[in-house]
């Protein structure tokens, strides 16, 4: 396995370990991501994490790129608790 590989299958890890927190949370909930009419597919495109803090927790919001037209979709969350 190559180095960009490794890369690739660490960040679809990091991708599905950070949308079942934020995306079936109890403490933050993020909105799905879409864009040119369609929710977008987190491990088919290019995906970018941003952290918050909520008190002493840090949570990684997921910001993907729309593969339609290439616009940077940002993350949108409600706190829930």
């Amino acid at each position: 396995m190559t180095k960009q590989d490794r890369l690739k299958a660490e960040m679809k890890l990091l991708t599905a370990i950070y949308a079942h927190e934020v995306f079936e949370g109890q403490t933050v909930r993020q909105g799905k991501p879409h864009c040119c009419g369609k929710v977008i597919d987190l491990f088919t495109t290019n995906v970018t994490f941003r952290q918050i803090t909520i008190g002493k927790k840090v949570f990684h919001l997921i910001e993907p790129s729309c593969p339609i037209c290439g616009s940077r979709i940002k993350a949108n969350c409600t706190l829930l608790a």
